[in-house]
């Protein structure tokens, strides 16, 4: 981190060291990292060291320390970037080893599944199955109030229902006092004021607590390599509507397909059709979390501290780097 960050005292071990405080766009980060190689190299002489990198800017400025000293570099990659090639060739250059976070990440940079290195994230997977409701069926959605999330699809779809007579309510967790796209979070409550039975509510880690047995879970996220609020919906046994290609297409059936709609495209008549589909199924008994529970260890914390344990090792038994 940079030099001026104040580390929380009771957490993990940060060194402060840096001079970069802020990134942004490619060229910003490629500047950031030109400003960082020097004491990120300072810092790994001397050490057995591993740098991960996770963000653009964390790539390039492990790159260039690699290098300037031949410190071995792991690039993960959690989003679908605009120039897949540049990633490549920064692996080719440094002989990097590569991780991606979905096949959906692995697939975009041109690599193959299954010979690439897939973790996907790890959640804290729920202990207990959901609440029963205490109302009525509501549709739900969560993630930042940003146009890439289609809120104002699902809010369209959710109107059109509403006209035809169905009651459900709709929630969306997101709202934010520093929102990442102002505008289009003004535009979400604007469209929302009035209507009694849309509740837009904060954004709050633990979001998915708040779910119950009869909720169903949209997630309209398009460009998205992954989507870990789809993830905790998913561990908690809600039923989803979802789109084509997301890492539920990667599960073993019935995991793949068991209270899931998957939608053929992202138009507000198919959202508006599967969500009726989904309400008449909703008193259908489909006892989802335990069968979803089954494979939760692929999603704990523990499996991928091993799997990055056994990467790690024997990266890890050279010598120091100077």
């Amino acid at each position: 981190m940079h030099r001026d960050f104040r580390p929380p005292e009771d957490g993990p071990t940060f060194i402060t060291a840096g001079r970069v405080s802020g990134v942004g766009g490619i060229a910003t980060d490629f500047r950031a990292a030109l400003q960082e190689a020097a004491p990120l190299r300072s810092w790994v002489r001397g050490r057995r060291t591993i740098l991960h990198a996770h963000s653009r800017f964390g790539i390039f400025a492990s790159c260039l320390v690699n290098r300037l000293s031949g410190v071995p570099v792991v690039i993960h990659l959690h989003s679908l970037a605009n120039h897949p090639w540049l990633y490549r060739w920064l692996q080719r250059m440094t002989r990097a080893t590569l991780i991606y976070n979905s096949r959906k990440t692995c697939r975009h940079f041109g690599d193959d599944p299954a010979t690439a290195r897939i973790l996907m994230p790890p959640i804290h997977w729920p202990t207990a199955p959901p609440a029963e409701a205490q109302a009525g069926p509501r549709f739900l959605a969560a993630g930042a109030f940003v146009p890439s999330k289609h809120f104002h699809v699902i809010l369209e779809a959710y109107t059109r229902l509403r006209a035809g007579g169905d009651r459900a309510e709709l929630v969306i967790f997101g709202l934010s006092d520093a929102p990442l796209d102002a505008a289009y979070q003004r535009r979400m409550v604007d469209a929302c004021q009035g209507q009694a039975a849309i509740h837009l509510r904060p954004w709050t880690p633990d979001w998915a607590d708040q779910l119950t047995a009869k909720d169903i879970f949209i997630h309209a996220g398009e460009p998205e390599s992954f989507g870990i609020v789809l993830l905790e919906a998913f561990a908690r046994g809600c039923r989803l509507i979802v789109l084509p290609d997301t890492f539920l297409n990667d599960l073993p059936e019935p995991l793949g397909s068991a209270g899931i709609h998957r939608l053929g495209g992202l138009t507000v008549a198919a959202l508006t059709q599967h969500m009726k589909l989904a309400l008449a199924e909703i008193d259908t008994v489909l006892d989802l979390w335990p069968l979803r529970s089954r494979i939760s260890r692929y999603f704990s914390l523990e499996y991928s501290v091993g799997l990055l344990a056994d990467l790690y090792r024997p990266m890890s038994c050279g010598t120091r780097y100077n």
